[in-house]
């Protein structure tokens, strides 16, 4: 029996979205053999957009937020990230920010 495999996108610009060529790449089951899911294929095109939207992001105050911020205070974010993208049944992520 097969476990599905959500649905996932490309985060960029902070939405959820196909990529530009709408090209998947298969998850397949290594035992079974079975196509379980897929997952976004993206392109050097879904990079530039994505590298367009850090870099407009970071703009908007110089990057201090995150460049003046402690490694304690980056750390305690990206563990928060990873917690609760583990125990999220969806791609999507609600943070507190404090």
């Amino acid at each position: 029996m097969a476990i599905p495999v959500p649905n996932r996108q490309l985060f960029i610009d902070g939405d959820w979205r196909e990529p530009l060529l709408q090209k998947r790449i298969p998850i397949i089951n290594p035992t079974a053999e079975e196509i379980i899911g897929d997952i976004p294929a993206a392109t050097s095109e879904d990079v530039d957009v994505a590298v367009e939207a850090a870099r407009r992001a970071l703009a908007r105050n110089k990057g201090k937020d995150w460049a003046l911020a402690s490694g304690a205070v980056r750390a305690k974010y990206l563990r928060a990230i990873a917690a609760k993208k583990i125990r999220s049944k969806n791609c999507r992520l609600d943070l507190d920010y404090e």
